[in-house]
């Protein structure tokens, strides 16, 4: 009778063992498959490729980067600067041939020819000024492409650790870090 009772406690004793060990390997293929998918779910973007589509269509690595209020900025930017140097550009024109044909025609009116000269110098300016402002906006939209991407990655790698660290949790397993020490460790309940 004793033995059968000793038997019977190790039989428990070891069913219930293997049943925790048990679910303990299937909550780690479980955690496994679920950081497969995180891993899957996080998607790093390549600030070289930022950069590269920036230059291309200006606004265009902001948008890959996920920075879609700086892109909007950005093309509205160029588009405004194109714009605006077009129009300079035809009203220069406009100007400047009428500043050559009164000049030809009344060579001796100096106040006349350079007055026309001077209104067509500032519609030249005019074109100059939105001319730099596109190209300062270009040269910004290849910078900020590039700050843009990499903020994204470094936000989306912590969010990712994050979620690993409550996974981890959710294991019984603690892991922090202050200032002066990185601490690990494992907590079982019973």
């Amino acid at each position: 009778m004793q033995f059968l009772r000793v038997l019977l406690i190790i039989s428990l004793l070891s069913f219930s063992f293997h049943t925790s060990f048990a679910q303990e390997v299937e909550k780690s293929t479980n955690a496994e498959q679920e950081t497969s998918k995180t891993e899957e779910e996080v998607r790093l973007v390549s600030p070289i490729g930022a950069m590269v589509r920036s230059a291309i269509l200006p606004g265009w690595g902001q948008f890959y980067s996920r920075s879609y209020f700086r892109g909007s900025l950005t093309a509205l930017g160029i588009g405004g600067s194109a714009i605006g140097a077009l129009l300079a550009q035809r009203s220069f024109s406009k100007r400047y041939n009428d500043y050559a044909t009164y000049a030809s025609l009344n060579p001796h009116d100096e106040a006349g020819v350079l007055e026309r000269y001077a209104f067509s110098n500032q519609r030249y300016k005019l074109r100059t000024f939105f001319m730099y402002t596109g190209i300062g906006i270009w040269v910004y939209s290849l910078i900020d492409s590039y700050v843009s991407s990499n903020f994204y990655n470094a936000t989306t790698l912590i969010q990712s650790i994050q979620k690993d660290a409550q996974e981890m949790e959710k294991l019984g397993i603690e892991v922090g870090a202050t200032p002066s020490h990185l601490y690990f460790g494992i907590i079982k309940t019973f």
